[in-house]
């Protein structure tokens, strides 16, 4: 299974940050409480969130302005539509990012893997 490790305190705090690894593209999101993973990619028109803005626990994307709550990755518009999460584990002073080859694609919007 492809993954990535980063430094926390490399990860801007309240801003989407784009990480590309193994052939995938992630938006990463820290917070003063969690860090929230998802593939960077709007489920609406398919926009990269990493350059979208964030703002009290909401990823907006640049795109439609669509709005996705980050501690469950569903839109704000239209609950159908989820982010797709990214699983990822803090170690210490770290954070690794783990995803399967063939990601599979959020459906009803399952909960965040932790």
């Amino acid at each position: 299974m492809p993954s990535v490790e980063l430094l926390i305190e490399d990860l801007p705090l309240d801003k989407p940050f784009a990480i590309a690894s193994g052939g995938m593209k992630i938006v990463v999101v820290r917070t003063s409480n969690d860090i929230y993973a998802f593939e960077d990619v709007c489920p609406h028109a398919f926009w990269p969130l990493s350059v979208g803005t964030f703002q009290d626990g909401i990823l907006e994307c640049p795109g439609h302005a669509w709005e996705f709550q980050v501690d469950t990755g569903k839109c704000q518009r239209s609950p159908a539509y989820c982010l797709t999460p990214v699983a990822r584990n803090i170690l210490g002073k770290r954070v690794r990012l783990e995803w399967e080859v063939t990601q599979p694609k959020a459906e009803n919007c399952p909960p965040l893997v932790r």
